[in-house]
């Protein structure tokens, strides 16, 4: 390289620090104790003119938080003279800002006040002016993010205060997020799962349950409801409490919110208390005894209820059926042609060109034919997969709902996902739904399922188990943290039985029973703790492949270890050397 190359280079890396340097001087993590606490009495603030207005509260979010803390830093300390507007210096506007620290959701409203003011000056100089009323008191609104700051020399300070909605999240609220709570009856606030939004968006909640645990010990299904109060654990301390929701396919999430009860609030900790997102989610207790593959879904249902289904000819109706899930499906009738009916989604760009199984539910009032009576086909952007064609003897029983899968993978090439049936022959047959889960893969305990778009926010994961022809129906994965989650150990031929094993788990207790276990492994529950017994009294020499499950009443589900023991014919102790230094 020449003298000449290396001195334009230098020059080049100069120019690019000195761009990205205002960038990367402000640290949006850190906040001093003052301000801290600056943001979060302006978030209470906040919704307690809400309440006035007659709208639900904001849960106080981390990213737009982040976002919000940085453009008030650059509104000070990179403008030369006092600055008033939502433009930040690298040209980007608040729909800019938000993504950029983080949010999946929609954003781009913002309030700012340009200088120091004290939170409920800030709210009130906010609601006199009409344009920064309407975003404070906006109904479509579920996070805010609040960020102050204030140069130590000078006084200057900028506040920025940024509004955002994630369709993914469906937050709970403790007392209007105040900070801290003498009473340990607390309000909640519950927002309801809007309306889906394509074929993976959620569904709004019909049931629900309450908690001061993750675990939702001594907790119980009650119908939906916004409000409700709650009786935080006695003393004084981070009260956390946790709300599972639940639709009528069985799709679960779960969110909290922290409170602090008592008087001597510990300001540095406000910061642990934010909503956040995660970009996975990891599973425990995965286990099947024949089956070495599984599948996960994030509730991923498409039914006739959406939007885009309909007929497209021949004889069609929507019918109500206590048998189909969410309670109706779609009838495919009798005509002298084909009956064909479609459901489609526009541009799904989060699963683009990902591999999926699409499971579809079907139904027929005749089972006999030996002759093709359906067919469906997915055309997954521009590509299509299928059709499946199925005889009347490919299901089970005639009237009962059964279901089939079609691997496809949705590529951008044509903006549509589209789902289509047929019926074929001389029956009718009923569309109840389509559940959509990962490509198969191996079985791992814990397991990490990299969430599509990066933005886990406590949605409940469906599993099925699979062999790539054989699947089973799915069920509820567990995210509760065991430790370890699979134990493997080894046991002498016709010896003793090898000393307990233990387990940890936050959600384990004493009154816990085994639900389900191999002949050769028992255990016994204490507060946080499973102990495992192995008796091998019996077995061969060989290795051997197990779990077990704990469960109280009405934990749904249990808590699975998964146990893989070899029996050998020799153990041998062996010594490591004593090194003196």
């Amino acid at each position: 390289m020449s003298d000449k190359t290396i001195k334009l280079w230098g020059y080049f890396v100069i120019l690019c620090l000195l761009t990205i340097t205002p960038t990367l001087a402000f640290d949006p993590t850190l906040q001093t104790h003052e301000l801290l606490l600056d943001e979060a009495l302006t978030v209470y603030y906040g919704n307690l003119a809400r309440r006035n207005a007659g709208q639900p509260p904001l849960r106080w979010n981390r990213q737009l938080t982040y976002a919000s803390r940085w453009f008030a830093w650059d509104s000070v300390e990179n403008r030369a003279t006092p600055y008033c507007g939502h433009q930040d210096t690298n040209g980007q506007w608040p729909s800019d800002r938000a993504p950029r620290f983080g949010y999946i959701g929609s954003s781009g409203a913002e309030n700012a006040y340009c200088g120091y003011m004290r939170p409920q000056d800030a709210i009130n100089g906010w609601l006199n002016s009409p344009g920064h009323r309407a975003n404070l008191l906006a109904a479509g609104h579920r996070e805010i993010g609040l960020g102050y700051y204030r140069r130590a020399g000078d006084g200057r300070g900028y506040i920025a205060q940024m509004f955002g909605n994630d369709a993914a999240y469906a937050p709970v609220i403790i007392e209007h997020e105040a900070v801290n709570t003498l009473n340990p009856s607390v309000a909640l606030y519950i927002h309801q799962t809007d309306a889906p939004v394509g074929f993976f968006g959620r569904r709004p909640a019909s049931e629900m349950m309450v908690a001061d645990n993750p675990c939702f010990l001594g907790a119980s299904w009650q119908p939906f409801a916004h409000e409700t109060r709650f009786q935080l654990p006695p003393g004084e301390g981070w009260r956390t409490v946790y709300v599972k929701t639940r639709d009528i396919y069985g799709a679960t999430a779960v969110v909290s919110d922290t409170i602090y009860l008592g008087a001597n609030l510990p300001v540095a900790e406000i910061a642990t208390t934010l909503s956040d997102r995660q970009p996975s989610v990891t599973l425990y207790g995965l286990y099947h005894p024949t089956l070495p593959h599984v599948q996960l879904s994030l509730g991923w249902l498409v039914d006739e209820t959406y939007g885009t289904f309909q007929l497209l000819w021949g004889i069609g109706e929507r019918v109500a059926d206590p048998a189909a899930w969410g309670g109706g499906a779609f009838r495919l009738g009798l005509t002298s042609g084909e009956t064909s009916a479609w459901v489609y989604d526009y541009n799904p760009v989060v699963f683009k060109d990902r591999p999926l199984v699409a499971y579809v539910r079907l139904k027929v009032a005749n089972n006999s034919s030996t002759s093709e009576v359906a067919r469906f086909s997915i055309k997954g952007g521009g590509v299509e997969y299928g059709p499946l064609r199925l005889r009347g003897i490919d299901f089970a029983t005639a009237g009962q709902y059964q279901e089939f899968a079609l691997p496809f993978t949705y590529h951008g090439n044509d903006p549509f996902l589209i789902f289509q049936f047929w019926r074929s022959g001389n029956t009718d047959v009923f569309v109840d739904a389509v559940t959509i889960f990962t490509a198969p893969q191996p079985i791992a305990n814990p397991l990490t399922l990299a969430v599509p778009d990066g933005n886990y926010r406590g949605q409940g994961v469906w599993v099925r188990y699979t062999d790539g022809t054989t699947f089973t129906p799915f069920s509820e994965g567990s995210t509760i943290p065991i430790k370890p989650a699979t134990v493997s150990i080894f046991a002498q031929y016709a010896a003793d039985p090898p000393a307990p094993l233990t387990v940890s788990s936050p959600c384990v207790r004493a009154d816990w029973q085994v639900v389900q276990s191999e002949p050769w492994l028992s255990g016994s529950a204490e507060d946080g703790t499973m102990r495992l017994r192995i008796n091998h009294t019996g077995l061969p020499i060989g290795v051997y492949e197990g779990a077990i499950t704990f469960a109280a009443a009405g934990i749904t589900p249990g808590l699975t270890v998964t146990v893989r023991l070899q029996v050998v014919e020799q153990l041998f102790t062996v010594y490591t050397p004593l090194l003196q230094r």
